[in-house]
C-alpha cells in the first residue's frame, strides 16, 4: 500500500490511489504466492515414512497461504481506504484552526 499512500501524498484522491496500486501489485503479489503455494505441494502429496506429519504440515501452510493471499488482495485495499479518510479527514481538520493557534496547530501536527 505504500504506493497507493505515495499518490495520496501527491494530491491523488484516496480510492483512485489505491485501485491504481492494486493493479501494479496485483500481478507480483500472485506469482509469489503461487510459487510458494506450488512449493508446498510436494509436502501436500507426501508418501511414506513420515508421510503424516508432512501433510499436514503441507495442507497447514497451503492453506494458510491461500488465506494470506485473499487477505492481502481484497481485504488490505479495503482498510487502507478506511483508515487512510480517517487519517486524512484528521489532518484536514487539524489544517482548518486559525492562525492564531499556529504554535498549537505545529505541536499537533509532530504527534
Amino acid at each position: 500500500m505504500e504506493f497507493a499512500k505515495e499518490r495520496v501524498d501527491h494530491g491523488m484522491e484516496i480510492v483512485a490511489a489505491t485501485l491504481e496500486a492494486v493493479r501494479l501489485r496485483l500481478r507480483p503479489i500472485l506469482m509469489t504466492s503461487f510459487a510458494f503455494i506450488l512449493g508446498v505441494l510436494p509436502l501436500v502429496f507426501a508418501t511414506g515414512a513420515g508421510a503424516v506429519s508432512r501433510q499436514t504440515i503441507g495442507w497447514t501452510v497451503f492453506g494458510g497461504m491461500l488465506a494470506a493471499t485473499g487477505l492481502a488482495i481484497f481485504i488490505v485495499p479495503v482498510l487502507f481506504v478506511v483508515i487512510s479518510k480517517i487519517a486524512y479527514r484528521n489532518k484536514k481538520n487539524i489544517s482548518d484552526v486559525p492562525d492564531e493557534f499556529q504554535l498549537n496547530k505545529e505541536l499537533i501536527s509532530e504527534n
